[in-house]
């Protein structure tokens, strides 16, 4: 996936995230960030944000 077809709010969740080097802590950030933007398109924002991280930390390369 390329930084073109990632919305500008996914980016910034999905940078936030890049800080989580386990899936433990990506889910314990997810769930902070989750209580944080409680706004619907928000949301959707980081569960897209939350996959794409999952993905780069299970396969070790960058979805950008």
């Amino acid at each position: 996936m390329s930084t073109q077809q990632i919305d500008s709010t996914t980016l910034d969740f999905l940078l936030k995230l890049r800080r989580a080097k386990q899936l433990d802590t990506l889910e314990i950030m997810t769930e902070a960030l989750e209580r944080k933007y409680p706004l619907a398109s928000d949301q959707g924002a980081i569960a897209l944000a939350w996959v794409l991280r999952e993905k780069e930390i299970k396969t070790g390369t960058s979805s950008i």
